[in-house]
């Protein structure tokens, strides 16, 4: 329903004389004044419309941070498992390879003296079983790593239920919109 721009609904004519006929007449003013109140009610529920959609824009673009924010994370920790697995690796190999030569330096001195070889028997168990702790070290390293990758795993599919969620969402309020627009 439009409103007409001149007072008494007419022509445009002289406007002060058509305002002072609307007041003179309180059935004409009110008539006015109520097409003024279903123009304004008609007019704000286009306004309160428009809200719903730049809440979906924002749910977008939180989603969108939230997935980058989360491939960040997942990136990131990936190459800090990759870097404590090789140095947990690089440790335990250097250590074997340590143990490796005390014990053949150990073994051609048995060679030699059999007092020699049960005297240095205890250093080679010393040197086994930090080898072995070094390998436990690189094993739990690898647990951590794989839990850090299956919490990733879980980060990500929640990013991926709430963007669908999101997702849901918005079609729902587009669909509202548009059904309360055909029904306009």
């Amino acid at each position: 329903m439009s409103i007409s721009t001149s007072i008494t609904g007419g022509s445009a004519s002289n406007q002060l004389m058509d305002l002072l006929a609307v007041v003179a007449n309180p059935d004409v003013y009110k008539a006015k004044l109520d097409a003024l109140d279903v123009a304004t009610a008609e007019n704000k529920k286009y306004v309160e419309a428009i809200g719903p959609a730049s809440e979906i824009v924002a749910l977008r673009d939180q989603a969108k941070g939230l997935r980058e924010e989360a491939e960040s994370y997942k990136s990131a920790t990936l190459v800090q498992a990759n870097a404590s697995l090789a140095e947990a690796k690089t440790q335990a190999a250097s250590i074997v390879s340590v143990a490796k030569a005390k014990a053949d330096a150990i073994l051609e001195a048995a060679n030699v003296s059999k007092a020699q070889a049960d005297a240095s028997l205890g250093e080679v168990q010393a040197s086994l079983l930090a080898a072995k702790t070094a390998q436990e070290k690189a094993e739990a390293a690898q647990a951590i790593a794989n839990a850090k990758s299956k919490e990733l795993a879980k980060t990500q599919a929640e990013l991926d239920q709430a963007l669908a969620d999101a997702q849901a969402l918005k079609a729902s309020i587009i669909a509202k919109q548009e059904a309360f627009i055909k029904g306009l």
